[in-house]
């Protein structure tokens, strides 16, 4: 994700966590080659030891058995078994022998799969971006008093009942339900006024793009405008050529939306040969402000669509309020989003195995199954987001962790002068208007940044929190991100408390993975998927548009069962800078309360996304 139009290039020492899990689950004993899953059992030398050691014994339990058939004829017994007694020497000392060569073998089978190699995504799907695995480096920990105290608490619950109350959302959640897409007579037939054709090039990735078309949606019906199929712009950062119709069921959406907006897939032709720059209504971000009012394409946009017949918005990110703006239009915008905008069969097949394979699915379809996959997953709606399904429950984690974002962010993430280097020049490069920025302003700390709550979780920091929370150390997470900066060193300490990490990566085969191969957007949608029909969605940056979709599709569909985590980053690190005198039960306390108060059912607030808070008059219905 990262910084919208920010450039992407090969990084320093950037590991991909495909690469990475791939790599840790074939030097692990018992690994799911599929699942991707860290099972039981110890290191691979030590087995082979205790089996070699267990066969000596049995040897020597013979030996010692036949002794004790002879021990009144000692004397006479020794001369007649010299030979008999040497053989047995011999065949100990070859089997220390063997034992000997086989720890050599495993030690260097371990090292071969663990050596530094230069790798790649093998996926341009993440943004084309290239890593590097380099000499492997220490792990990376800044809480190391913390971390200590959160593996005893995990060992500790290893063999309780789960008791976490994180699986299930506040009981007042369960009073909203969907209606976005209940029919108002009273406005049906009025879109048959058309004051021209409203055109739109969307920019971004797939959640930017999602959200300017429902956008569109909503402003077409604001202008009396028929809504051209949106389009997606090609991007340098994003590098996919995916349209409409590659990531989303073209007609359904059209069907869905035809009693409020007129929707069609190309301009008439009597439109197609007009130079619609040279008449002046090609509309650029430059030319409408962020979050505008109606007011502002009431007076700015009309008169163009009425002059000319056509508008063509370029980019339009993020060009459209929400407050103050008609509730007739904010419904429109939730018709779009929960209910016209369905993947196509191709993504909602894999999705639907991503799905049953970190479930072991074979249970009740919950309605965001349903909305997300279709009917790729059997089964019948659930009553209850399936709390019974026991150890094949899953948390989703979005980890917000890639180079270039922590960069931007100006904080320290404990990685030394190495990484202090390496983060500057990232920036110096990629940042320019940044760094100019930064000569002509007062210089902040990476401690007063962090206070602020102005810096990116790490994956350290992720796990404390799940820790804190009471999810137990054999909990799955399907890990949604791109690629993570510092790889396997700074990942350590979150697989040291929680080895059951997955991605899309290691469930899916490279086969299944083909059909989206150099498509990001269509990756997202994966992502999307699977984060959305989680039990638990624990995000660590509020700000990211995925994020903000996701927990506004579970509070949506999820019938008060789809809990959403989010960390206040500022009291985080309240919490997180008394790490050398916090006792755990304090830090526990602490954290639950955050994230309580996080999950607060509220009504949307004014100026917040209706997208993320659908809580709200025409989007939601409350029930009594």
């Amino acid at each position: 994700m990262g910084k919208q139009g920010s450039p992407r290039s090969p990084r320093p020492d950037v590991v991909n966590v495909k690469d990475y899990q791939k790599r840790s689950s074939e030097c692990l004993p018992g690994s799911d080659p599929i699942l991707g899953r860290r099972l039981s059992g110890g290191d691979s030398n030590w087995k082979t030891k205790v089996v070699l050691l267990h066969d000596l014994k049995t040897e020597y339990g013979k030996l010692g058995s036949c002794k004790a058939v002879y021990v009144g004829k000692r004397h006479l017994w020794f001369r007649k078994h010299v030979k008999s007694i040497a053989f047995m020497f011999a065949l100990m000392g070859s089997l220390f022998l063997l034992d000997s060569f086989m720890v050599s073998l495993f030690d260097s089978i371990n090292l071969q799969n663990s050596s530094p190699s230069r790798t790649s995504s093998g996926l341009k799907g993440d943004r084309h971006r290239t890593a590097y695995v380099k000499e492997e480096e220490p792990p990376v920990q800044m809480y190391g008093r913390l971390q200590n105290l959160a593996y005893s608490a995990l060992a500790e619950k290893e063999f309780v009942q789960d008791t976490s109350n994180f699986w299930e959302e506040p009981r007042r959640a369960s009073l909203w339900k969907p209606c976005a897409d209940r029919k108002d007579s009273e406005k049906l037939g009025q879109h048959d006024k058309n004051n021209g054709y409203l055109m739109v090039s969307a920019n971004g990735g797939l959640n930017q793009q999602r959200v300017a078309i429902c956008n569109a949606v909503a402003l077409a019906s604001l202008l009396d405008a028929t809504l051209i199929l949106p389009r997606f712009l090609y991007s340098n950062v994003w590098k996919d050529p995916s349209q409409f119709g590659d990531i989303y069921q073209e007609e359904y959406f059209m069907n869905v939306m035809k009693d409020e907006v007129n929707i069609v897939k190309e301009l008439p032709s009597h439109l197609k040969s007009l130079d619609i720059e040279a008449i002046g209504s090609l509309i650029t971000d430059a030319d409408i402000v962020k979050e505008a009012k109606p007011f502002d394409y009431l007076t700015k946009v009309l008169p163009l669509l009425l002059r000319n017949g056509v508008v063509h918005f370029l980019g339009f990110g993020n060009r459209l309020g929400f407050d103050p703006l008609p509730n007739r239009l904010q419904k429109l915008r939730c018709k779009c989003n929960f209910h016209a905008l369905k993947f196509v069969p191709k993504i909602q097949e894999a999705g639907s195995l991503l799905i049953r394979r970190i479930r072991k699915y074979d249970t009740a379809q919950s309605m965001l199954d349903k909305q997300l996959v279709g009917e790729f997953l059997s089964g019948s709606p659930s009553k209850k987001h399936d709390s019974a399904r026991g150890s094949s429950k899953y948390l989703a984690l979005h980890l917000r962790f890639e180079v270039d974002m922590i960069a931007y962010s100006l904080c320290d993430f404990g990685g030394g002068e190495k990484e202090r280097r390496e983060l500057q020049a990232y920036r110096e490069s990629h940042f320019p208007l940044l760094m100019e920025r930064l000569k002509h302003s007062t210089p902040i700390s990476s401690s007063e940044w962090r206070n602020l709550g102005r810096c990116p979780l790490t994956p350290e920091e992720a796990a404390l929190v799940l820790a804190g929370l009471g999810f137990k150390r054999g909990t799955y997470i399907y890990l949604a991100s791109s690629h993570i900066y510092g790889g396997k060193s700074r990942m350590h300490s979150f697989t040291s408390l929680y080895p059951n990490l997955v991605t899309k990566e290691t469930l899916l085969t490279p086969s299944e993975l083909a059909p989206f191969r150099n498509f990001s957007s269509q990756l997202a949608a994966l992502d999307f998927i699977a984060c959305a029909t989680a039990d638990v969605f624990s995000m660590t940056d509020s700000g990211s548009q995925l994020a903000s979709l996701v927990s506004g599709f579970r509070t949506y569909y999820g019938g008060g069962h789809a809990p959403t985590l989010r960390p206040n980053k500022k009291r985080l690190a309240k919490i997180l800078s008394e790490n050398s005198t916090i006792g755990w039960n304090s830090f526990e306390d602490r954290v639950r309360k955050m994230i309580e108060e996080g999950q607060s059912v509220r009504i949307r607030g004014f100026g917040r996304s209706i997208y993320r808070q659908p809580r709200s008059p025409g989007c939601m219905c409350k029930t009594h």
